[in-house]
């Protein structure tokens, strides 16, 4: 028997001329964007012509809601899945949303247009609930649907209108403090950093800050020549850091704001037939797996991801199913791990 295939919403803005999301506007009667009449029709013409069924849809009419949890990552960078951190937050998201059957969506958004699907998303009902990163821009959309009660768990500590929403949370500037006051207690006075992306990451720049503040605060001074940025990519950390063995005097240790940095940091300073620690030491952020078994081992920060999803996907099926929750707000704390590579195993 020849098997059965249902017509998808990829297929119809294929045929129509249009893109999926568009097709997935008009198929759910949303009039949150303006759609000409001809192109609606056109696109309705086309699903009746090809015999689309909105299977989706119709499960969830049986338990009156959708099954679906959507993961919206607000303007990722272009390595966002070679980043270990959302592929972290997904393992734990995942782990809670299969054992409450559930299913988990992702969801990519880089502008205005694109945010406005995350109210569709809600008030058409084709998700149950939000985990939501990088929401300071897109808090003039999620704040109102937060007032209205739509779920929705913020991977971060809001600020500003979504102050009160629902969010957990990690304690990164206390782990960066830690780290740069354990490099300052081994001595260092000359501490270079690789920051993890670009200049223009404003999220970054408070995580800058962070390790600057902690230098002052420290009575030594940090010049802004031993800041390098690594735009995601540990090549770019090798090189910023054969870039910080050219400044005169030479640092004495660096801070990698991602484990990638410091690894391509540890690369370039062997490569150059220098030692770790002995001659520059090496401190890193995340401990990734990998971290304990590179020579020398890397002293990091290990930031407890999985479990941040964990934590939100169970906050979330709370929340729309209306369970007691005991805590809306959670921020979680990091643990530095020292290893061999800052020269205090």
């Amino acid at each position: 028997m020849k098997k059965r295939t249902f017509v998808t919403q990829k297929q119809i803005a294929k045929e129509a001329g249009v893109s999926q999301t568009l097709v997935s506007f008009v198929l759910n009667g949303s009039t949150e964007i303006a759609i000409s009449d001809d192109t609606r029709q056109r696109v309705l013409d086309v699903a009746k012509e090809l015999g689309y069924v909105p299977q989706a849809a119709a499960k969830s009419l049986v338990h009156g809601r959708s099954n679906n949890i959507g993961l919206v990552l607000v303007n990722p960078h272009y390595q966002v899945f070679r980043d270990p951190y959302i592929p972290n937050i997904i393992t734990g998201l995942s782990n809670v949303v299969r054992s409450s059957d559930y299913r988990l969506m992702v969801e990519h958004i880089n502008d205005y247009n694109g945010i406005m699907t995350i109210r569709h998303m809600l008030k058409s009902g084709e998700v149950a609930g939000i985990v939501m990163t990088n929401f300071q821009m897109a808090e003039q959309v999620a704040g109102p649907l937060i007032k209205e009660e739509y779920p929705i768990v913020l991977l971060e500590k809001p600020e500003g209108i979504l102050a009160p929403a629902p969010s957990v949370g990690i304690d990164h500037f206390s782990g960066i403090r830690c780290a740069t006051q354990h490099i300052i207690s081994l001595g260092h006075e000359r501490i270079a950093c690789i920051a993890y992306g670009t200049p223009r990451d404003v999220h970054l720049h408070k995580r800058i800050k962070a390790f600057r503040d902690t230098i002052t605060q420290a009575g030594l001074t940090f010049e802004d020549r031993y800041l390098r940025f690594g735009h995601y990519e540990p090549e770019r950390g090798y090189l910023a850091m054969q870039s910080l063995l050219e400044e005169t005097p030479r640092v004495t240790a660096v801070f990698g704001m991602n484990d990638l940095m410091a690894l391509g940091a540890i690369r370039a300073i062997l490569d150059a037939g220098l030692r770790v620690p002995e001659d520059i030491a090496v401190v890193g952020y995340d401990d990734m797996r990998f971290a304990e078994f590179i020579n020398p081992a890397l002293t990091t920060v290990r930031a407890p991801e999985v479990e941040q999803g964990q934590i939100a996907g169970k906050m979330l099926i709370d929340i729309i199913e209306n369970n007691p929750i005991s805590e809306l707000q959670v921020m979680l704390e990091t643990q530095l791990m020292l290893r061999a590579s800052c020269g205090a195993a």
